[in-house]
């Protein structure tokens, strides 16, 4: 149930209820687009909330889980992600995100915006 909860709450882009899945030292990393994110990075207000998600399979590990989700932002766009949730307790300490768009627009401009102001912080 946390896991379909923490995606509704992604999907409607609630923002308040996003970031208490998550430990305050939370990191979440972006694999396709080698991003490195904290939670309220990650939810910006130009994070889509147009996303209907479909949650395919949860699979449970000693410390957290592994997601495969569907996302559809229209009928022609569909979406994929797997994530591996670690978890600290009850919160998300590191998430791992694999994407996979149905098109070849793969990374978000504000993400590769954001990407290229952390390689310019850390010359």
């Amino acid at each position: 149930m946390y896991i379909m909860n923490y995606w509704k709450d992604v999907a409607k882009k609630n923002r308040v209820a996003f970031l208490g899945y998550f430990h305050p030292e939370a990191i979440i990393y972006l694999h396709d687009s080698n991003d490195k994110l904290t939670p309220k990075e990650y939810m910006t207000d130009e994070y889509s909330s147009d996303w209907q998600v479909t949650v395919d399979r949860v699979d449970k590990l000693e410390n957290g889980q592994i997601v495969t989700i569907t996302f559809h932002r229209s009928p022609e766009w569909v979406g994929f992600i797997t994530s591996f949730f670690t978890l600290e307790g009850d919160k998300i300490i590191e998430l791992h995100e694999y994407f996979s768009p149905c098109d070849n627009h793969i990374v978000p401009q504000w993400r590769d915006d954001l990407a290229e102001d952390e390689k310019e912080r850390t010359k």
